[in-house]
């Protein structure tokens, strides 16, 4: 599993039960546009953005955060620690979890091309929820990585709710690695290490 695949919509998310939906999938068309765009966006920008992570976060804001259910994420992380936290708890979780994405991740957008994101044809019923992105990856090395955008139906549009990278989900390593830390030192620990992660980056200049 390499780093570089979570930077594409920077989100740890969740799997949800099949649903039928009035619309139609069109979660390659969104994986697609939202990726071409990102491209443009940063080979215009690259020499601004190399020195400000502050721009960066912007970007990943307008244009790839609409894209993800970073709540259900959550949630789906959390598993039976959502339930016994408090509405608060909960969303200061999604707000610094979220917040530690982009500042850990957020710049390796900068190695982003038009040819590092290829979506492959769909292959599963397009009437059904989850559905599954297929795509390739290709890092700076020339690697492959097969890489699943999982999505959901939602309000009559599609959102990200987990990726998979060479079958790993996001959803279940950060689950495992939380559940851990949670069951040690409690929910309030562990949001408190997401914030210091994320205000440790500076906005800009140096890094």
């Amino acid at each position: 599993m390499t780093d570089y695949a979570r930077i594409l919509l920077l989100a740890t998310l969740a799997t949800a039960a099949p649903d039928a939906l009035a619309q139609p999938f069109a979660g390659n068309e969104i994986v697609a546009g939202t990726a071409d765009e990102l491209a443009t966006t940063i080979a215009t920008r690259r020499a601004e953005l190399a020195n400000d992570h502050e721009a960066i976060a912007v970007i990943v804001d307008t244009l790839i955060l609409p894209r993800f259910d970073m709540r259900r994420g959550s949630r789906a992380i959390l598993a039976q620690h959502w339930d016994t936290a408090s509405p608060t708890d909960r969303d200061r979780f999604v707000t610094a979890f979220y917040g530690y994405l982009v500042a850990t991740y957020g710049d390796l957008l900068l190695q982003f091309r038009p040819e590092t994101l290829r979506v492959l044809p769909f292959d599963g019923d397009a009437g059904q929820s989850p559905a599954r992105v297929h795509t390739i990856i290709t890092l700076s090395d020339g690697t492959e990585v097969d890489v699943d955008f999982v999505m959901i139906g939602h309000d009559q549009d599609w959102l990200v709710v987990d990726i998979e990278a060479e079958g790993v989900s996001y959803v279940k390593t950060y689950r495992s690695q939380f559940r851990v830390d949670i069951a040690a030192d409690g929910l309030g620990s562990v949001v408190e290490w997401l914030e210091q992660k994320a205000a440790s980056v500076p906005a800009s200049g140096t890094r």
